[in-house]
């Protein structure tokens, strides 16, 4: 299949584009938004590659990652990026990561609700998992309002960046079927 752009109330999901640079550098550049990650924050050079690579992601027919620039609506601001990608056809894994002045605005479910709805109305999906640091409530939070359910924890799964010291960090895996997702 390929490259479907998609729009929920507030938020418009389009292709990344050269002219999203500064957002997602800000984002990826910075510790508070990359706390929970294994990687230490991006450089100027690792955007721009990170950029490019999802530019190429949207040009592959058929297409096994959906990655998006998440962009407000009423202002045109790009705020983020998402995902929903996959290796087989089942299950795809959703992604987000908004630059910090938009989180607890309620766009990070609205974004999983939407990247919900493409895997299971568009693309037919029938299982779609996400993973997160046990610490961050804000995601793990949002897997569970869109109805997604913890399925594991990972004990010491992966080491943490400078911002958690290097420890071996825990991690929570979360999933929803199809029909659950129609129950919601």
């Amino acid at each position: 299949m390929h490259y479907i752009e998609i729009e929920s109330e507030r938020l418009l999901f389009r292709k990344y584009e050269n002219r999203d640079f500064p957002v997602f550098y800000d984002i990826l550049s910075n510790l508070e938004n990359m706390k929970y990650r294994s990687s230490e924050p991006k450089n100027e050079d690792d955007v721009r590659k990170y950029l490019q690579w999802g530019i190429q992601c949207a040009e592959q027919n058929p297409c096994i990652n959906y990655r998006y620039a998440v962009v407000l609506k009423h202002t045109g601001e790009t705020i983020g990026s998402c995902e929903l990608a996959f290796t087989n056809k089942d299950p795809a894994e959703l992604a987000w990561e908004l630059h910090r002045n938009y989180w607890r605005k309620g766009y990070g479910t609205e974004i999983g609700k939407t990247l919900l709805k493409l895997g299971f109305e568009t693309l037919g999906l029938r299982r779609i998992i996400a993973d997160c640091n046990t610490l961050n409530m804000g995601s793990y939070g949002i897997m569970e309002k869109i109805g997604m359910r913890r399925e594991a924890h990972y004990v010491k799964n992966y080491r943490g960046n400078s911002a958690l010291n290097y420890e071996w960090c825990d991690k929570y895996q979360y999933a929803i079927l199809r029909e659950e997702w129609n129950v919601n």
